[in-house]
């Protein structure tokens, strides 16, 4: 029993390294290890159902796990890895009461991406983020800190500040898939048009539209990094880590002279190692 629930943490492990190096690279650095490994798990569901909508376009495999999560709720463990892995998390972080709201709103955050609906203004924006990436924060909370209810407008205003980020990265490739998640308000504004998106023009309209939403989230960001001082101690550097490594994609894109269109703009190696150094000894010296 105890090799596999080491082997299904092992597999959540592999997922996040694989998929979010960013993040392994922050969280990796938990000194509690069942913290650390929570983590993972909670990662490798969202992953998983991320998956199923933006690679598979599965929606009866969301709506099965969906199902799986109903069982869950019950009590009644569904025999695969992730629900194994994260009935380890749950079981150790989340009080017996919890009513697993966050991973149904994620669930639905996945079929607003299937059945997608123009974004027409920045409310509709930051309610899409809530559901694709404040929850993620909410199922968080409880592994991070015992105080977890008092941080669910960090959870949620984090969430907004990566998805925004998120988006921000990746204008081409969502609009390849159907997607625009820029608001119809903020481009009417800037006077950029959905042809000029469909060529990928890159012109002052479309920078100063970029640089609006990247301000909304570096303020997020700075709300969150305020915050810190809420967590327990071996989790604050860590989960700093995670905030301004995932900030600094913004800054990677306007290094590419905001080409969100051709490539997929990212933090490199060698800048997160900068980025991991500074932020630890400004950390010591705080």
């Amino acid at each position: 029993m105890l090799g596999s629930r080491k082997k299904d943490i092992a597999q959540c492990e592999e997922i996040i390294k694989k998929n979010s190096l960013t993040f392994y690279n922050a969280f990796s650095k938990i000194n509690d290890k069942k913290r650390r490994e929570a983590v993972y798990a909670v990662y490798a569901f969202c992953r998983y159902a991320d998956d199923l909508i933006d690679e598979e376009q599965d929606i009866e495999g969301l709506n099965q796990l969906k199902k799986d999560l109903d069982q869950y709720v019950k009590g009644q463990t569904p025999d695969n890895f992730r629900f194994r892995a994260l009935r380890q998390t749950t079981t150790a972080f989340y009080p017996k009461n919890y009513a697993y709201q966050p991973f149904y709103d994620m669930i639905k955050g996945q079929e607003m991406d299937y059945a997608f609906n123009e974004i027409k203004t920045e409310e509709d924006l930051l309610n899409y983020c809530y559901y694709v990436a404040g929850t993620v924060g909410l199922m968080l909370t409880p592994v991070l800190s015992s105080k977890h209810q008092l941080l669910n407008e960090f959870a949620v205003t984090l969430g907004y500040a990566m998805q925004i980020t998120n988006i921000l990265r990746d204008i081409g490739e969502d609009f390849q898939r159907g997607r625009i998640y820029l608001p119809t308000s903020l481009m009417q504004q800037a006077n950029y048009s959905k042809d000029q998106l469909s060529r990928g023009i890159i012109n002052s309209e479309f920078i100063n539209m970029f640089e609006y939403l990247a301000q909304k989230a570096e303020n997020f960001y700075k709300r969150a990094l305020s915050d810190l001082y809420m967590f327990p101690d071996d989790v604050k550097i860590p989960l700093g880590l995670s905030i301004i490594l995932y900030r600094d994609i913004i800054q990677a894109c306007r290094n590419a002279h905001y080409d969100v269109f051709s490539r997929k703009n990212y933090v490199s190696n060698t800048r997160k190692d900068e980025l991991i150094q500074t932020y630890i000894k400004s950390f010591k010296r705080g």
